[in-house]
């Protein structure tokens, strides 16, 4: 497996990159569209997340699936967040379904490793969510070897 796309989510008003798939987590519950997936992406698309108000929003979702039509032809559409949440629109939606911790990679990195993401960055910010909710947030600097929680 080669390294893979990650999700982006904007916190304090910087995109950074997600080493989390929250929306993975959603796929567990209900029927996963057939998502065109290639070597750098598995799962198929890019899911853009928001922490606003210490709530996990989801913002977007970038990919295309494999759309049936008639018995056997296939067609490839994009495919967006109003595809999955079609009350949404273009309004973002509270994550409620995701409990876990997301792993946000901060500073250079320090150790490669092809795949997954699987790589080391001289810091790391893991944020703890229960329901969307935000419980804990937590850094791990690895050039100092210190653990910070806020």
């Amino acid at each position: 497996m080669a390294a893979q796309l990650p999700d982006l989510i904007w916190l304090d008003g910087k995109q950074m990159d997600l080493y989390s798939n929250p929306l993975e987590l959603y796929w567990d519950q209900h029927i996963r569209p057939e998502f065109v997936i290639s070597e750098e992406c598995k799962r198929g698309y890019i899911a853009k997340w928001e922490i606003r108000n210490d709530t996990l929003m989801l913002n977007r979702i970038e990919g295309k699936i494999r759309k049936r039509y008639f018995l056997f032809w296939k067609k490839i559409i994009p495919y967006a967040l109003n595809n999955l949440f079609k009350k949404a629109g273009d309004r973002s939606v509270i994550a409620t379904w995701v409990t876990g911790k997301l792993r946000i990679p901060q500073g250079k990195r320090i150790f490669y490793v092809h795949e997954g993401y699987e790589s080391r960055f001289e810091r790391e910010m893991v944020i703890t969510i229960q329901k969307a909710k935000v419980i804990k947030t937590v850094v791990i600097d690895y050039t100092k070897k210190e653990l910070l929680v806020g």
